[in-house]
């Protein structure tokens, strides 16, 4: 098995994760990546098209612990952004509080999701999410294989 990761530089060790959505309403929740290895949340962008009201999205990261069971943990705060159209604003950036502390540090099977909410709204949402991989992971024919 070939170690993954050892000698890339700082900003070879990030990936890139793309969702579009179909148009959705509120109450939403939409699964943007699941994070294959630990690592860092560095950046989420997004940006809204076909736009009715106002909504606004949040970042959560669901995690699995054996014995307690799903675990929510919200990035609100500074990563809440009410979402203006495309057109008129272009990508927006989810400032995410605490980079570089334990709050973003992703473990190998976490859920990175985005919530949407505000009353009577409905949009069409693009993401682009970028994860620093923490550390050397074991691949088989290419393929990841676990830490």
């Amino acid at each position: 098995m070939g170690l993954q990761n050892r000698e890339k530089g700082l900003n070879e060790q990030c990936d890139n994760w793309d969702v579009q959505t179909a148009n959705v309403g509120i109450s939403t929740l939409i699964q943007l990546c699941q994070v294959p290895y630990s690592g860092q949340l560095l950046k989420v962008v997004s940006s809204a098209y076909s736009m009715s009201g106002s909504p606004i999205v949040g970042l959560q990261i669901q995690r699995f612990i054996a014995g307690s069971g799903a675990t929510t943990i919200p990035l609100n705060g500074s990563s809440l952004l009410t979402m203006t159209a495309f057109s008129t604003s272009g990508i927006l950036t989810h400032a995410i509080t605490g980079v570089g502390t334990s709050l973003v540090q992703l473990q190998s099977g976490d859920q990175l999701q985005a919530v949407t909410s505000g009353a009577n709204t409905a949009a069409t949402y693009a993401f682009n999410s970028i994860i620093q991989c923490l550390q050397d992971f074991k691949t088989q024919y290419g393929l990841f294989s676990g830490n």
